[in-house]
């Protein structure tokens, strides 16, 4: 590779589109990605593959070469969000809650913190802020790479670490998830503004001497209330907690930087098995953060590889990881590396338009008003809650049993792609007593930018809610009668139809739940209480559990 170092505006593109790349080569090898070939190989280039989904009912979902998941989402969100300005408002009002009609691959704790904004709630003040104190995912930490590109001309990077955390408690509470975004946009920062070539190790050690500024224990003068509310969570005491994990932090960045000095003689997999990769906590943000800079040392001159590596890293959280080591290593190496067959990365024009926005200060009003204006003329498209979109084409796939789930893709006025999603419960939907009528095998029409727009009446669009049985006189069951869970096939398949259901309870609670209803009388709302779920899922359940005389 060339010593020259790549400018400022280099670095950033090259960081925004890294990201996206290492994201969209990691997503299929991720644990819960759902893809439907177990045992994937390692590939230089972006591949087609096949993802079993569940929303809004199971259906098999073609995943094309080089799209990305909910990682690359999120940072074109934070994007979007700080070149329309007053950033924090729309991304917990307008992003988020949108971001619900396109995710691919959401997190929980995403997940929750978007239902909870659409609703008009932050978590921390919610019936959920235990979750959400106790969210330490890197959900937050695979984001805030665009508060690093929008500041680049400041040099303030505390005001970079203010952002983020502004940033990261929309949707996480827990410090493993907040320091690993400090800790990740300290080390994006130091790369950024690093003018000469960067030394083996220099990276680890700098971060290290830089923790008394990125794990700075958050002020009260801007965030009491938070801290206030904090304080009260009864899992943890918040102070000592965050002072715990920054001490496991720097711990483990010294350990990294031990292991940097065997050269040849390192084992990737030793390393991240010791960095907590492959253990129950592979997703906290902590984690993702050390493992990322542990590989941009290691790789700093081979960033194809020091992708690939997390990438291909089978049993970790692969798309996160190897999407913030390709932030750090675009930041470090710019664009001229990349190679060919990975500029093929979804929304590539998008990225590098995105970087320019966020880099141009004052000039960003006005360029995204042009860009909206010169497509009002356009009657295809659309106003929504982040900005004008254009339908490109829909496809259908059947999902194996009673309906059809139409996907619609979708592009920004930024050049941002979509995919959003309908269910169309079919006619000749059989009786209950019934589960063996086949399917009619649909045409697939899934590359939508080669095909026509179709002219035939748009699907029915159905809005899924969960059956709730409605208690009355006649269906009242006494004490004394016989309860017992009935559930046929027919029943089977409604729950397991149902995404709602499967995401948010354990079969572990389920039976629980069961066994209450069967053995008493206690209302929906009390058995909801006790066992920390939605009184709608046990008024799900109930369903099941009939009389016998």
């Amino acid at each position: 590779m060339s010593t020259a170092i790549p400018t400022h505006i280099e670095k950033c593109k090259g960081a925004m589109l890294a990201t996206a790349i290492g994201d969209a080569l990691g997503w299929p090898n991720e644990l819960r990605s759902k893809n439907k070939i177990k045992n994937s190989k390692v590939n230089d280039y972006f591949v087609e593959w096949t993802r079993r989904n569940n929303k809004p009912c199971y259906h098999d979902e073609k995943i094309l070469p080089g799209e990305y998941s909910d990682d690359t989402q999120m940072t074109l969100s934070v994007a979007r969000s700080i070149i329309t300005g007053n950033w924090e408002k729309f991304f917990a009002e307008k992003e988020l809650p949108f971001w619900l009609n396109y995710e691919r691959g959401g997190g929980g704790a995403l997940l929750k913190a978007a239902k909870s904004c659409k609703e008009g709630s932050v978590l921390w003040q919610s019936s959920y802020s235990k979750d959400y104190f106790n969210a330490g995912g890197n959900g937050a930490v695979m984001r805030i790479l665009p508060h690093v590109i929008a500041l680049a001309q400041t040099s303030d990077i505390k005001g970079v670490l203010l952002d983020v955390i502004k940033d990261a408690i929309i949707t996480h509470g827990h410090p493993r998830a907040i320091l690993g975004t400090t800790c990740y946009a300290y080390a994006l920062d130091y790369l950024l503004r690093k003018d000469a070539v960067l030394e083996y190790g220099e990276l680890v050690t700098a971060v290290i001497e830089g923790k008394e500024i990125w794990g700075a224990c958050l002020s009260y003068d801007t965030f009491g209330n938070w801290l206030n509310i904090a304080s009260q969570h009864r899992d943890y005491e918040y102070a000592t907690e965050w002072e715990n994990t920054r001490f496991r932090m720097v711990k483990q960045l010294e350990f990294i930087k031990d292991s940097l000095k065997k050269g040849l003689m390192m084992d990737d997999t030793k390393v991240l098995t010791q960095l907590e990769c492959f253990s129950t906590a592979n997703g906290a943000g902590d984690v993702a953060i050390l493992a990322a800079i542990y590989l941009a040392s290691r790789y700093a001159t081979n960033p194809t590889l020091g992708i690939k590596v997390p990438a291909f890293s089978f049993g970790t959280d692969t798309d996160t990881i190897a999407s913030i080591t390709g932030g750090l290593l675009g930041m470090l190496c710019g664009i001229n590396w990349i190679p060919i067959e990975w500029k093929v990365v979804q929304d590539y024009d998008c990225l590098i338009r995105l970087t320019d926005l966020l880099l141009a200060n004052n000039s960003k009003h006005t360029e995204i008003a042009d860009v909206t204006e010169a497509k009002t003329h356009e009657s295809d498209w659309v106003n929504t809650a982040i900005g004008r979109m254009r339908k490109i084409g829909t496809a259908t796939v059947p999902n194996g049993k009673y309906a059809i789930v139409t996907i619609t893709k979708w592009k920004s006025a930024l050049g941002q792609t979509l995919y959003t999603k309908d269910m169309q419960k079919l006619d000749n939907q059989p009786k209950r007593t019934d589960s063996r009528l086949p399917l009619p095998q649909q045409p697939s029409l899934y590359d939508m930018d080669a095909q026509p727009r179709s002219e035939s009446k748009p699907p029915v669009q159905v809005q899924i809610t969960l059956p709730v049985q409605e208690i009355t006189s006649h269906n009242v069951v006494p004490q004394k009668k016989q309860r017992q869970l009935v559930l046929d096939e027919n029943g089977v398949n409604a729950l397991l139809d149902n995404s709602k259901f499967k995401k948010n309870i354990t079969i572990g609670k389920v039976l629980k739940i069961v066994q209450t209803l069967i053995e008493g009388n206690d209302a929906s709302e009390a058995i909801a209480k006790q066992f920390e779920v939605e009184q709608v899922m046990v008024d799900l359940i109930k369903t099941y559990v009939k009389s016998s005389f």
